[in-house]
């Protein structure tokens, strides 16, 4: 798997503006680095003329000589003005511009953009009470509802987590969307979704309560009594001393299928409730379909101040499939 940087926040869609201005900005910089570089090319060829030319010069020099070596110390002068604005001066003020970048860049990293009340999408995942080495024989239960807070105790759908519709409901029952089926568990395991290489959304096991699905990718596969596989995956993301992610041991019963994207992707309809990987991050968690593109799925995120925002199609997963 191809190294990521560490996550963070995802662009909420107030920022779009933002992301545009940061891409201009990055636009501008890459062109005038390319000017850049060919005026400092085309100067470094002037200098060499310059050395050259006075090495030929006859004593004393001719008038021809002199107006030619005149000419290539004025259009050494002009290339090195022409650096300059480029480097100091407006409208390109390359040095002022590449600070002002990294600035925005590292603001976006550290602070984020949703506000104290949202779910924190924090960066950097907190460590978890494991030696590196953890087992998840079987799935978590899923978590409770919050109180509700909102008035009349209504709570909001981007919170609502998955339940089996009640007998007596008018609803149509839904059926598996077509390419989810034997992506979850040992369903999977049964249909060879989960092999060395593959990727997958694997669930933290001690988290329980409010389980935390993160992006690994499988390295080894271990036989145990009773023919049961017991998966080695690693997260993605360095340590905080940039070595190679943690490993962890799980049954297949912890895992969901990442599908490839060259594999049939399943059809989420809308209000689908599914498990989506939080955009620019590694870490998975419930959202609900509110539209469906022809690459990418648009999502509200569960506790995410009815925030939408679009995620690939190959990380929206079916949490419900079997």
């Amino acid at each position: 798997m191809a190294a990521r940087n560490r996550p963070r926040s995802g662009p909420m869609k107030d920022d779009s503006a933002d992301a545009h201005e940061e891409r201009n900005m990055w636009n501008q910089i890459v062109n005038d680095l390319k000017r850049l570089k060919a005026i400092q090319t085309r100067a470094t060829d002037v200098s060499k003329s310059i050395v050259e030319m006075e090495g030929r010069m006859a004593e004393p020099p001719t008038l021809k000589q002199i107006d030619e070596l005149d000419e290539l110390y004025r259009e050494g002068v002009k290339l090195a003005e022409e650096e300059q604005k480029i480097l100091n001066e407006e409208p390109n003020d390359v040095i002022k511009n590449v600070g002002i970048l990294t600035a925005l860049r590292t603001a976006s990293e550290i602070e984020p953009r949703n506000n104290s009340q949202s779910k924190s999408r924090n960066p950097k995942r907190q460590k978890l009470d494991t030696d590196g080495t953890v087992d998840s024989p079987g799935p978590s239960p899923v978590a409770p509802i919050a109180a509700a807070k909102a008035k009349g105790g209504a709570v909001r759908a981007g919170s609502v987590p998955i339940v089996k519709e009640p007998k007596e409901s008018k609803e149509p029952v839904v059926k598996a969307e077509e390419g989810s089926e034997g992506v979850k568990g040992p369903s999977a395991e049964k249909a060879g979704k989960f092999f060395i290489g593959a990727e997958v959304a694997y669930r933290l096991a001690k988290t329980k309560e409010d389980p935390q699905w993160i992006q690994c990718e499988i390295i080894n596969i271990v036989d145990t009594a009773g023919n049961k596989k017991k998966y080695e995956v690693q997260d993605p993301e360095p340590d905080d001393n940039g070595q190679p992610g943690q490993i962890y041991k799980a049954y297949a019963a912890a895992l969901i299928a990442i599908p490839s994207a060259e594999t049939p992707l399943p059809d989420y309809v809308v209000g689908k409730q599914v498990l989506a990987r939080y955009p620019e991050t590694t870490t998975f968690y419930r959202a609900i379909v509110t539209n469906v593109k022809k690459d990418v799925y648009r999502l509200k995120f569960e506790d995410d101040n009815e925030n939408e925002m679009e995620v690939t199609r190959r990380f929206v997963l079916d949490l419900t499939a079997k």
